[in-house]
């Protein structure tokens, strides 16, 4: 097999030694927000029934607005940033691509693992897309950036045209789960392409606030539409989903903008342990949400507030638990492993006295 990562070598591509902090914060805000949306599913999980009404109706569609789709494309987007990245240092250090497929069967595995568990299991799809999107790396890249473009917005214009008009085409149910896997692959394909054009490094041609403004402009129609849809409506619900690319654009470019200033960079940098040990956080979740909440949902039915408030423990105790464990260890318990297995070898996991994080 052609090695793939020979295609991303760009000189002024983001290719740094040590971690980029603007990533792992970001990361650790995505991190966050796909729990405020997994809440639902782990609260139906756990036996709580009923529509939401009244206030409660009110907070969740102000989470489907803030949140829905908008934290899974970062995410998505921030894995085809890592996959660039990780590609360009398997070259500059003469390894073979066969470590990525390594590293992606893992996390399909991981994935199986998730699912049994009883979480919300992303990390199978995102171990498979991983590999088709090695294979886009080897296309032109104006051809890989109309591919990425193409994937992550047709999917979510069928859907809008097909379940919002009544005249609309109706598309059958499984092109629809085809086009659902593409448009992921279409988020990385577009965190690896901006990211091979120095998205994340210093002094990048990349327009980034032009980006925020645009995305910004264009995100408050789409609110308003969101809003004007119905409070607790499948229509509104569906509306926050399709459009999440743009507000999730603006995410990504607003927080590049602001972790530019120090005071910001270092009021945030709490975030960087949490989205560094984010495998490890996103299962921590899954269990934390399968096993505690269920006591929780047993003594009654819980309010959108409180729900809210469990999240908002989680995320803490989480984000406590990721600085502690990594002033002492230098990855997360899942990252480490996912590491030995995809390099074949036992990486030393000890943050040497004079290298330990204060």
């Amino acid at each position: 097999m052609k090695d793939a990562s020979a295609s991303t070598a760009r000189p002024a591509a983001s290719r740094p030694n040590d971690r980029i902090v603007s990533i792992d914060v970001i990361r650790g805000i995505a991190i966050a927000g796909i729990l405020l949306v997994n809440i639902t599913y782990f609260l139906n999980s756990a036996g709580q029934t009923g529509k939401p009404r009244g206030a409660d109706a009110v907070m969740w569609q102000v989470v489907d607005i803030l949140a829905l789709g908008k934290f899974h494309f970062v995410f998505a987007f921030l894995f085809g940033t890592g996959v660039f990245i990780f590609l360009s240092r398997l070259r500059a250090k003469g390894r073979s691509t066969w470590v990525y497929i390594r590293r992606m069967l893992i996390l399909i595995l991981a994935g199986v693992v998730n699912s049994a568990l009883g979480g919300i299991d992303v990390l199978t799809s995102y171990g498979c897309l991983g590999l088709v999107l090695l294979l886009l790396t080897l296309l032109p890249r104006s051809i890989l950036f109309i591919v990425a473009i193409a994937a992550a917005i047709i999917p979510d214009s069928l859907h809008l045209v097909s379940t919002l008009s009544a005249a609309g085409p109706e598309v059958p149910g499984t092109l629809l789960l085809i086009l659902e896997f593409g448009r992921t692959l279409g988020h990385m394909a577009l965190g690896f392409w901006l990211a091979e054009r120095g998205l994340f490094a210093a002094g990048t041609r990349v327009p980034v606030t032009r980006i925020f403004v645009i995305a910004l402009v264009v995100s408050v129609p789409v609110w308003i539409w969101t809003i004007a849809a119905g409070t607790g409506t499948e229509a509104a619900h569906d509306i926050a989903f399709r459009t999440a690319m743009i507000p999730g654009l603006m995410y990504i470019a607003g927080l590049i903008l602001l972790l530019r200033l120090p005071s910001a960079r270092s009021w945030l940098s709490f975030l960087r342990f949490y989205g560094r040990m984010a495998f490890s956080n996103y299962l921590g979740q899954t269990i934390i949400c399968v096993t505690v909440l269920p006591l929780f949902v047993d003594a009654g039915q819980l309010s959108a507030l409180s729900a809210l408030s469990f999240c908002l423990g989680v995320i803490v105790v989480q984000c406590v638990f990721s600085m502690l464990w990594l002033r002492w260890f230098r990855f997360g318990p899942l990252e480490w492993v996912w590491r030995c297995g995809t390099y074949l070898e036992i990486t030393p996991l000890l943050v040497r006295g004079s290298n330990r994080t204060p």
